[in-house]
């Protein structure tokens, strides 16, 4: 868990005076399978496209028992490596000496009710902490397809910003 200070936000405790919370990141399995119980789909497919796919949430909770928990984000997918521009377009970033099979993460993309995104089918967060030298980012740490790992930052705001949505940014036109 890493601690979240909510800045303008209070908490008010006992004490009466602003606390900081406890930031922690879940996952859970979405099930998708609209043909995967199917007698007539050959059990081969079923074993190449999984029919279990993972979101992730943050959750925000006291540092204090009983640990209530007092924010929880809607669920997101954790991404790819970005695409580089080579000159002629953009190809992924993954591959190298290192992971050269990287690159097949991406034929399991997310798909939920007929909508495909571009994130990983499966990701699932191993580490979590503030970032060295910069107490406002955090670092995290995930395997992609139980294939590859990444690090990517994020801005603690934006968890903030997850956890504790502005109501007027919900307005659709």
């Amino acid at each position: 868990a890493e601690e979240l200070n909510l800045g303008d936000r209070t908490m008010k405790s006992k004490s009466q005076h602003r606390e900081s919370l406890l930031v922690g990141i879940g996952h859970t399995k979405v099930i998708w399978k609209p043909w995967y119980s199917r007698k007539n789909v050959a059990q081969e497919r079923k074993d190449r496209v999984p029919h279990t796919h993972y979101v992730t949430l943050f959750y925000a909770f006291d540092p204090y028992p009983p640990f209530q928990v007092r924010a929880r984000s809607g669920y997101f997918c954790l991404g790819h490596s970005p695409l580089n521009y080579n000159g002629d377009g953009l190809e992924p970033s993954e591959g190298g000496m290192f992971n050269p099979h990287s690159i097949l993460t991406r034929n399991r993309q997310l798909l939920q009710n007929n909508i495909t995104f571009g994130c990983p089918q499966m990701s699932f967060v191993s580490s979590f902490t503030q970032k060295a030298g910069d107490s406002s980012k955090t670092v995290i740490g995930y395997g992609l397809n139980d294939c590859t790992g990444r690090l990517v930052e994020v801005e603690k705001d934006e968890i903030v910003r997850l956890l504790y949505p502005d109501p007027m940014d919900m307005i659709f036109d």
